[in-house]
């Protein structure tokens, strides 16, 4: 007994204890949020919404410009000394401070409240991106538990035919076993070998993916294994947040605001612009002799002040105005069905993965169960295999009907597990 138990430990060190690393669900998740890109486009373009969005202060300051200009004009004009027509071309610069400012305009509300509402939408959007990804860590982290798990019991089941080969080979030397029974177990041996490698080879890529996934360079696949926290199973929880939801209700917020952004556009708007100015101009190429003050005297002279308060009030603007609204109502209560067909969606979703809980922990018991049968039934049969009273085929059936009993269990159990963090996520956006 304390052979096969120094054999077993030994065996199992061999395979895993080059595993370094231990990971949890918890720990792929803060490393998939630490490092992959999808997540940081996501939260650069909520940022990109939140350096667009502008205070409601801004809207009413002043814009102010500094205009310039030099033109020239070419024409003809009565001399006074001849009474004849001549040329008259004059050459003119004027410059002007300009400066406008809104006093009123609806519009501008509106756009306040529609920019903090696309920053949400942004935001919400990154909570998708990462509501996704956490589902794609989620189902890669229980693929790989399972092949640990299948793993594990291949790797046992592998003691326990080394340690019937090596006694079929000394009963063959001995003269009581024939050299056919020594090859059918080493057939058998070598077949759970290939099943083993085949086994490892799932698990190096399935590990290969989540690194790849978490945009982890510094690990191989064989440096670290994944475990299941005892306290994750059976942490259900009620609706909390879903970004998928969220995100349609709070575009249904920006569809209202849309249209009251072209109700908006029916509404009186105030206005008050100033301007200072002057100008300067002399003849050039002209057959009038005229006397032309200088330019300080002439800027000096010229100066000007406008001042304005506008009102605009629209009439008519072809009914285009009341068309968009007529548009924008229509996509109102398409995205309204659209957040009702969310919600149905996700609540049915909720209803199937809790169905299927359920049946899992029904069918618990029964597996356990089906386990004990079957270490009753290897035991009987190893029993009388070693006496010569069954063949290689009907102890082989027995070991493979223990390693699939058991494997269901820890499958079973695996699967409450993943559907309850399923469920989670589905409520909280969170594992």
């Amino acid at each position: 007994m304390n052979k096969k138990l120094s054999l077993l430990v030994g065996f199992l060190f061999s395979v895993t204890g080059f595993a370094q690393e231990h990971w949890t669900l918890q720990d792929c998740v803060k490393k998939g949020e630490a490092n992959s890109l999808k997540l940081k486009v996501a939260a650069l373009e909520t940022q990109v919404k939140e350096k667009s969005k502008q205070s409601i202060a801004s809207y009413y300051l002043p814009e102010v410009t500094l205009n310039g200009t030099q033109s020239y004009n070419f024409g003809s004009a009565i001399d006074p000394n001849t009474n004849s027509r001549v040329s008259s071309n004059i050459q003119s610069t004027q410059a002007s401070i300009d400066a406008g400012m809104s006093l009123f305009d609806y519009t501008s509300f509106i756009n306040h409240k529609r920019q903090s509402l696309m920053i949400d939408y942004a935001s919400l959007n990154e909570k998708e991106v990462l509501f996704e990804y956490q589902l794609s860590i989620l189902m890669l982290f229980y693929d790989i538990l399972e092949s640990q798990s299948m793993l594990e019991l291949q790797n046992i089941q592998l003691v326990n035919s080394k340690e019937n080969l090596e006694r079929v080979q000394k009963e063959v030397d001995a003269g009581a076993k024939s050299k056919s029974d020594w090859y059918d177990i080493n057939y058998i041996y070598h077949n759970e070998l290939i099943n083993i490698e085949q086994t490892k080879n799932s698990l190096y890529n399935q590990k290969l993916q989540l690194l790849h996934l978490l945009y982890v360079e510094t690990v191989e696949p064989q440096d670290y294994d994944v475990v299941q926290l005892e306290e994750s199973i059976g942490q259900e929880n009620s609706y909390v947040f879903n970004a998928s939801v969220e995100k349609l209700r709070t575009n249904q917020l920006i569809l209202e605001q849309d249209k009251q952004l072209l109700y908006a556009k029916n509404l009186p708007r105030v206005s008050l612009n100033y301007q200072y100015g002057s100008f300067y101009s002399k003849p050039f190429d002209s057959d009038i002799e005229m006397r032309v003050n200088s330019f300080a005297k002439q800027i000096g002279d010229n100066k000007s002040h406008y001042a304005s308060l506008k009102v605009s009030i629209p009439v008519f603007q072809g009914g285009n105005i009341r068309r968009e609204v007529r548009v924008k109502k229509e996509e109102i209560r398409l995205n309204t069905l659209r957040i009702k067909e969310s919600e149905v969606k996700l609540r049915n979703q909720i209803i199937v993965i809790s169905k299927e809980i359920d049946q899992l922990k029904a069918i618990a018991l029964q597996l356990q169960n089906s386990i004990e049968l079957s270490e009753k039934t290897f035991a009987t049969t190893q029993a009388k295999y070693e006496n010569g009273k069954v063949d290689i085929f009907s102890f082989n059936a027995a070991k493979n009907q223990l390693l699939n009993s058991q494997f269901a269990l820890k499958k079973n159990t695996h699967n409450q597990a993943y559907l309850t963090s399923k469920i989670k996520l589905y409520n909280s956006n969170t594992l």
